[in-house]
């Protein structure tokens, strides 16, 4: 049998299993069983998942699984992602910016608009040119945010598949909407509104993909997740490395190139746990949501635990930078030591970048459409992570430029050294690793 035809018919049988498990799953949720020790369950079940089928999907769904268990167990700490979408620029709590209501384009209820199945419109090698990812790939990451396209989220008549194909096309081939529009046969409105209601449907599920440690548990894991990196155990209670990175975006409601701040914090397994966007001329570590619960609330992350960042960044007792004049031979080591754990943070935003294209030519209509942009970006790039697709892998053995460290858009920020909580604390790791290594 054909590869193609083996693919569709496998297509063929997930999404029967699909319709078939959907209303369970949406009652039920993605994980559901009865939690026993170590917060794992032995009756864990996926609708689209046997024993016998992807193991390391499996495993992760079951990680994700003891994480919900651990957060009901383990008393529940305020997270920097929470306050990311509580905490405005004036001060003080507000409404949630994320529960905007987006005023949708009207559509035709008369008409449906066409299942969109680039599966088999595409073979193997133009489904992995265009998409970054492969067919296999694509179905998995559906599957997880197919819970989310339900048909109160969507506008009448518009399959599931459809949104997130449109949606997962803009972001990896950034083609303006107009030759969407032409290349899928769906008018210019429908396409624009529909990619744009999937940003925002991912949006206000912000936490389901771009999560925070909040559990005792899910904390401790994230720092035994850097003691068991080859290249990061070095560093005692590594908690996150934090990144940040100036994007020229051009906005429709200024009519011109405006530069934002992108800031992410990402684990040993390089996914994003933290994404906040400000525009430049505004930007301040101290001022972000993170930097103020950080100050505010010491059980953000585990005891003596910490954030590496690089010059940008202030030095803080919980935030580690490098010394910007080493005076000594112990110094210099130990930045070329921090060299190594900001190099993962920094691949992380490249890995984003050579997945999703749309980030190299960023457009958007106003700063709250550039936040739901990039936090869609980071939860897909979570995912695809999860999944342990390979595209991005390949492609860097022949693409070689790092988008992260592309040197005309150096930033133009110097964090401060002068708290001396922190001098203390990175003397203090300075010692301990420098006389371990």
């Amino acid at each position: 049998m054909e590869e193609n035809a083996l693919l569709t018919n496998i297509t063929t049988i997930i999404t029967k299993d699909i319709l078939i498990d959907e209303a369970n799953s949406q009652r039920k949720g993605i994980w559901h069983g009865n939690p026993i020790k170590n917060g794992f369950s032995t009756a864990l079940k996926y609708p689209l998942l046997e024993p016998n089928d992807d193991e390391d999907l499996e495993f992760f769904l079951k990680q994700q699984f003891s994480f919900e268990c651990a957060s009901k167990i383990e008393p529940t700490i305020v997270s920097a992602t929470n306050a990311n979408s509580k905490f405005k620029k004036c001060g003080g709590i507000e409404e949630n910016p994320r529960k905007r209501k987006l005023v949708s384009k009207s559509f035709n209820a008369n008409v449906r608009i066409k299942d969109l199945d680039l599966l088999n419109e595409f073979d193997n090698m133009k489904f992995e040119c265009f998409l970054h990812m492969n067919k296999m790939s694509f179905l998995k990451i559906f599957q997880f945010v197919r819970n989310l396209l339900t048909p109160t989220s969507l506008p009448f008549g518009v399959p599931p598949q459809t949104i997130f194909s449109l949606a997962l096309w803009k972001l990896t081939t950034d083609e303006h909407f107009e030759e969407m529009s032409r290349r899928f046969h769906v008018s210019l409105l429908e396409c624009e509104s529909l990619v744009k209601q999937f940003w925002h449907i991912m949006s206000e599920n912000y936490e389901t993909y771009i999560r925070w440690p909040n559990s005792q548990l899910s904390q401790k894991l994230e720092v035994q997740g850097f003691q068991q990196h080859n290249r990061l155990k070095i560093f005692p209670q590594l908690f996150g490395v934090v990144a940040m990175k100036r994007l020229d975006i051009f906005l429709a409601s200024e009519d011109s190139e405006i530069p934002v701040i992108l800031q992410v914090v990402c684990n040993a397994d390089q996914k994003v746990i933290d994404c906040f966007v400000e525009l430049e001329q505004e930007y301040t570590f101290e001022e972000t949501p993170m930097g103020q619960i950080l100050t505010m609330n010491e059980n953000s992350m585990p005891k003596d635990s910490y954030l590496i960042g690089n010059q940008c960044f202030p030095l803080k007792s919980y935030l580690i930078r490098p010394f910007s004049a080493p005076c000594f031979q112990k110094e210099q080591e130990f930045n070329r030591l921090l060299d190594l754990a900001l190099e993962l943070a920094q691949d992380s935003l490249d890995i984003m970048a050579k997945r999703f294209n749309a980030l190299y030519a960023l457009e958007a209509r106003d700063l709250p459409e550039v936040r739901k942009i990039l936090e869609t970006i980071c939860a897909l790039h979570n995912l695809s992570i999860a999944i342990e697709d390979d595209y991005v892998d390949r492609k860097r053995q022949v693409v070689t430029f790092n988008w992260a460290n592309d040197a005309k858009k150096i930033l133009n920020i110097q964090g401060s050294e002068q708290n001396p909580q922190g001098i203390q604390r990175r003397n203090e790791l300075l010692e301990q690793i420098i006389n371990d290594s």
